[in-house]
């Protein structure tokens, strides 16, 4: 009788969590939407606003507030957030409370490409369209071909390692032939690199030069810094 007992207080517990269980299913079922909160991993550069945002969530109705959750498609919703050019990933989800909490990570460009149509390179070295709602500070890069477009990334990435270099490059120039000059933040002169290849020894000896003409007080006096021979560099005044 005892074990017949126990399995029956058994059965009368499980039941009464299945209950409990699917009264909570129930009613995560009819709740209703009624916050919205839009936060971004990084807002630094705001290619895309709050309201666009909320746009692209909006799916049948002019409004998400007050539907119910059990008609949301999630996977719909960050599926067009995704499908935006400003926007790298999306999460979409509703806690219990109702609230639907939307977390997003813009893309994150890297440079300004100047052509017949103006895009921006980004840090995934993927082109993408400018904002309409904003303009980053990058370096600006003319004479652009698909064909330089590995080793440019490259570089970009390389400058954006290094404080002084990203801040105090402003623009990226190839001519014809592929051979690259730079234009800086704060002085007037010109930097001639000849081909990107080998950056990684030509920046720094860089640096070491501009730093010493700063010293000396003389860097307004030069017209150019010549990085295209190997390990060299070559400083031209102005007349």
């Amino acid at each position: 009788m005892r074990g017949l007992k126990d399995i029956l207080i058994l059965c009368l517990v499980s039941l009464s969590i299945l209950g409990l269980y699917a009264f909570a299913g129930n009613r995560h079922d009819r709740l209703r939407v009624n916050d919205i909160n839009i936060s971004f991993t990084d807002y630094s550069n705001p290619l895309i606003s709050e309201g666009n945002v909320n746009k692209l969530l909006i799916q049948k109705d002019d409004t998400l507030k007050n539907s119910y959750t059990e008609n949301l498609d999630l996977n719909k919703s960050e599926m067009r957030l995704d499908a935006n050019p400003m926007i790298r990933a999306a999460e979409v989800s509703v806690d219990l409370n109702g609230k639907l909490n939307v977390l997003v990570e813009q893309r994150t460009p890297i440079a300004r490409i100047i052509g017949k149509t103006d895009s921006y390179l980004d840090v995934d070295n993927k082109l993408m369209p400018l904002s309409s709602e904003h303009t980053v500070l990058v370096p600006i890069v003319t004479g652009f071909k698909e064909a330089y477009q590995e080793e440019l990334y490259s570089f970009l990435m390389y400058l954006k390692a290094d404080d002084l270099l990203e801040m105090g490059i402003t623009q990226i120039g190839f001519d014809k032939n592929g051979s690259v000059s730079l234009r800086l933040r704060a002085h007037s002169l010109k930097v001639q690199m000849g081909e990107l290849k080998g950056y990684e020894w030509k920046m720094p000896n860089f640096k070491a030069m501009l730093a010493k003409l700063e010293k000396d007080k003389t860097v307004d006096s030069v017209e150019k810094i010549d990085l295209r021979f190997d390990h060299q560099v070559i400083v031209v005044k102005k007349d």
